[in-house]
């Protein structure tokens, strides 16, 4: 974590919007708020990695150019009931915490916006946060599918950042 930097008002405004456009409208200046610095490529000078309070709060994807919440950031956007959620039946949710894969079969339910490669908040039915990771089907599918993964768990709630 060396060559932190407050990011200047642009650099700022296209976090905000990449996050608005990623993860719904207001979504940027909630995640974006307070002590933020970033940490850029050395060769490319391009943002990679944005923190909040000296904690890796995202980091940037250069080949899409969207976001990759840490568990950090991911439990900001459950606390603020915002992003994409998909619910996961209690039989997983041990395996999920340690960063296992969701099953279609687990799935209880899951936002219709979702689309294969979005960035998901994985949540138990008492709405407590378990992890985040990557859809790798639509929130439709995981509703109706019963075999294969849903979700890839980047990170459970159990591992620690």
């Amino acid at each position: 974590m060396t060559n932190l930097e407050k990011p200047n008002k642009a650099d700022l405004k296209k976090l905000q919007s990449i996050a608005d456009h990623q993860f719904g409208s207001g979504v940027g200046k909630v995640l974006f708020s307070g002590n933020i610095e970033i940490e850029r490529s050395r060769g490319t000078n391009r943002i990679r990695f944005i923190y909040k309070d000296k904690k890796r709060l995202c980091s940037f994807r250069v080949r899409d150019g969207f976001l990759v919440p840490s568990l950090i950031g991911g439990k900001i956007l459950h606390e603020n009931n915002l992003g994409l959620k998909v619910i996961a039946d209690e039989d997983s949710e041990s395996f999920i915490r340690v960063g296992k894969s969701v099953f279609a079969k687990h799935v209880i339910d899951a936002d219709v916006e979702i689309s294969r490669k979005d960035e998901v908040i994985i949540i138990n039915k008492n709405k407590e946060f378990l992890g985040i990771g990557t859809a790798k089907i639509s929130g439709k599918m995981m509703k109706e599918m019963d075999k294969g993964v849903a979700v890839s768990t980047r990170k459970g709630s159990k591992l620690e950042e």
